[in-house]
């Protein structure tokens, strides 16, 4: 049995959803693909790819992102009554948003455990991965969650990183016998953001949104705490549409995105995905390397 990863399919764009019909529907019976988050914000679409990856999979285990949380397609009162009706779609499908164990039997079993995340803004306390960015626009006019995504709370008592994070404890509470693959889609550090050989002033030749600091909308140090909690060997993320195979402290961040088509184009990803990256073997232990 092996463990794939994968994130950010966006499949409102035709090729990314041709892209997961092309998927063998033969060379991964027995395995199992983690989906970290940004299906879509379409529900119909998210059940449609799910039971896609059923047809080829195993199994499934998967974490909304934020495009999954905006809403302006299906009739929810807000963001948090669709984050758990997509709960309820998984449950009903057989897609894992739970801890579970794969491979019992085999000689390097993993546990697999999903993590609910959201970002903290830099205004909103600690935690945030907020880097300052020169010109950059504060009021995120050009995020579409700034207009999509709708809270039931005010973020003065609550916020929806802390609803989240708090979603998690039980997760964390639990005893694991096994190595640990966590996984979310918000990123858990600020060394992620960046490539390891970071040269600031050739990022600024070309950065195509100098107004917009991603850095703001990342995710949240708190993650970084719980994954350490969990005593994860390797945890998986999506959210930022680069790929990244990093060791920090001890862990191993990897992120494998599929992305929009336009970045395959341009190179910012690699422009021919095949499939998701495998990441685990249940009869050799962890795999090495990303594409």
């Amino acid at each position: 049995m092996r463990v794939w990863a994968i994130s950010d399919l966006h499949v409102d764009h035709p090729p990314n959803w041709e892209w997961v019909r092309r998927l063998s529907q033969s060379d991964y019976r027995e395995d199992v693909l983690i989906v970290a988050g940004d299906i879509g914000d379409d529900l119909n679409k998210i059940q449609a790819v799910l039971e896609a990856l059923l047809q080829r999979f195993a199994q499934v285990t998967y974490v909304p992102g934020n495009h999954e949380m905006w809403v302006r397609r299906e009739a929810f009162s807000d963001s948090l009554e669709k984050f758990h009706r997509i709960l309820r779609l998984c449950d009903g499908l057989g897609v894992w948003t739970t801890p579970f164990l794969v491979g019992e039997n085999h000689p390097h079993p993993v546990w697999i455990v999903p993590l609910f995340s959201w970002y903290i803004k830099p205004e909103e306390g600690e935690g945030s991965l907020f880097l300052p960015k020169p010109g950059e626009d504060p009021s995120l006019r050009m995020w579409a969650d700034h207009y999509y995504v709708k809270w039931p709370f005010d973020g003065e008592d609550m916020t929806a990183a802390q609803y989240f994070l708090q979603l998690n404890q039980s997760a964390i509470r639990r005893e694991y016998s096994h190595p640990i693959i966590s996984f979310s889609h918000f990123l858990p550090r600020q060394e992620l953001i960046f490539p390891e050989n970071f040269d600031p002033r050739e990022a600024e030749k070309r950065d195509r949104y100098p107004s917009f600091n991603f850095s703001r909308v990342a995710g949240c140090w708190q993650l970084d705490e719980q994954i350490r909690l969990l005593g994860s060997q390797l945890h998986v993320y999506g959210h930022q549409h680069r790929n990244r195979d990093r060791v920090i402290q001890g862990v191993r961040y990897i992120s494998f995105c599929l992305g929009y088509p336009g970045e395959r184009q341009n190179h910012h990803i690699h422009p021919e995905i095949l499939e998701p990256l495998c990441i685990w073997d249940t009869r050799h232990g962890p795999i090495t390397g990303t594409r």
